[in-house]
């Protein structure tokens, strides 16, 4: 007969044993693209949604939306990254996810914070030239806090800026990636089911009465395999391209069976 101990460690195994088809209702997603691309907005058509304000001052395209912003005023630092994380994990609030906006943002920010704790130690130190030691410290930081914020029961959305990766001549682009250090843009695109590039494309609209052609903007959302682009929908749902993309757009895809 197995020990009490023994017995209660099988069955809070089985207890977390799942069908993989299972899908979690949480999605998480990266998105990418260039200043004005529309990340923001898109971070903005989650459901009940907290945009964590990591020095983009990007928030006013999100005007109308309902969505609230963390901080009210004034630029966050890194110890308020943190806290507003343990208040989404302590769970007395309304929000149904929240976005940081963005994480190439947070990466400079936690690489600051880390030079001024190596300045702290040696005020000799030369604030603007991080060495090895900086940066290895500096991904640990981002490491955790991405997966915490990854890891918590609600959406999560992820934006960053895109950078290009050219060749050797440095001339054809070869990658559009987001734009993070190595070590945390794989933390960052291995913890997510979606990742997106997102674009505006001009599309002509012809009336049907009048047969006037008009342009207009409309943005986009890459997400199908590509050559040239970092991208992944682990959904299987969404096609290639989201024509107008919106959270809910993804959670539908998550959840369809």
């Amino acid at each position: 007969m197995a020990k009490p101990s023994a017995t209660r460690s099988i069955e809070a195994v089985e207890a977390q044993i799942v069908s993989v088809d299972a899908a979690d209702p949480f999605v998480k997603v990266l998105v990418y693209g260039r200043n004005g691309s529309g990340k923001t907005r898109f971070a903005a058509s989650a459901p009940k949604v907290l945009l964590i304000d990591i020095h983009e001052e990007g928030t006013r395209s999100a005007k109308g939306t309902g969505a609230m912003k963390f901080p009210k005023k004034g630029q966050i630092t890194w110890p308020q990254v943190g806290q507003v994380y343990w208040y989404l994990k302590a769970g007395n609030h309304d929000f149904d996810a929240v976005a940081i906006d963005t994480v190439t943002a947070l990466n400079r920010l936690c690489l600051r914070m880390v030079m001024g704790e190596a300045e702290d130690r040696d005020p000799n130190r030369e604030l603007g030239m991080p060495d090895r030691r900086a940066y290895g410290r500096a991904g640990e930081l981002m490491r955790e806090q991405l997966l915490a914020f990854r890891n918590l029961p609600m959406h999560v959305i992820f934006t960053a800026q895109e950078r290009v990766i050219t060749d050797e001549d440095g001339e054809e682009p070869v990658l559009h990636t987001p734009d993070l250090p190595a070590g945390s843009r794989g933390i960052a695109m291995g913890s997510v089911g979606v990742i997106g590039r997102i674009y505006r494309q001009e599309v002509k609209i012809r009336n049907k009465t009048t047969k006037k052609v008009t342009t207009r903007w409309e943005d986009r959302l890459l997400v199908g395999p590509h050559e040239t682009y970092d991208t992944k929908d682990r959904t299987n749902n969404l096609g290639d391209v989201v024509r107008r993309p919106t959270m809910a757009d993804i959670i539908a895809a998550n959840n369809q069976e």
